[in-house]
């Protein structure tokens, strides 16, 4: 099963690399972030972090994203390797984006029946997860990840400036 601290690891190398847990400039405009916590988009929550002392935030943030991000589906996943990239994409485009390009990788593949891409977990979905090739599903799930972050910025052309550093985060 997949393990908790793998995903988190994986997510904050991404969001936090040196786990400084700073305040630091982030989008919309006037925004700001902690370890990738926005404060647009989550208000109350980065305030409560950042009263703390730097040193007491990296309890607060793991809390955060076991709170707000892991949920029992994600345990129920048999790759570390899937696992992490799946949760990563949510911290990053939010939970249904992710499991809906996770259900559009696993119906890239001929199965019988092919999931409804709604982007809800479930256990059809954790299912036919674990029944793949989980190197072959990251490559899918990488591919369709990518083909989201593409779609944002055709949709509004003014997100191009992330469109390098989401394919980077992509295709690690």
């Amino acid at each position: 099963m997949a393990q908790w601290n793998v995903a988190y690891n994986w997510m904050l190398d991404n969001e936090d690399r040196a786990r400084a847990y700073n305040v630091v400039p982030d989008a919309p405009p006037g925004a700001f972030a902690i370890s990738g916590i926005n404060s647009a988009s989550f208000p109350s929550e980065f305030d409560t972090i950042a009263k703390l002392m730097i040193s007491e935030r990296g309890p607060e943030v793991e809390d955060f994203y076991r709170a707000h991000f892991w949920n029992q589906w994600y345990a129920q996943l048999t790759s570390d390797d899937l696992c992490k990239r799946v949760f990563d994409f949510a911290v990053n485009a939010g939970s249904v984006a992710a499991v809906r390009c996770l259900q559009r990788a696993c119906n890239s593949f001929p199965i019988q029946v092919p999931l409804i891409e709604d982007g809800g977990w479930g256990p059809l979905t954790v299912a036919k997860v674990n029944i793949l090739d989980p190197d072959i599903l990251v490559a899918a799930f990488q591919q369709a990840r990518i083909a989201h972050y593409k779609a944002i910025v055709a949709a509004n052309p003014e997100d191009a400036q992330y469109l390098s550093g989401w394919l980077a985060r992509a295709m690690k």
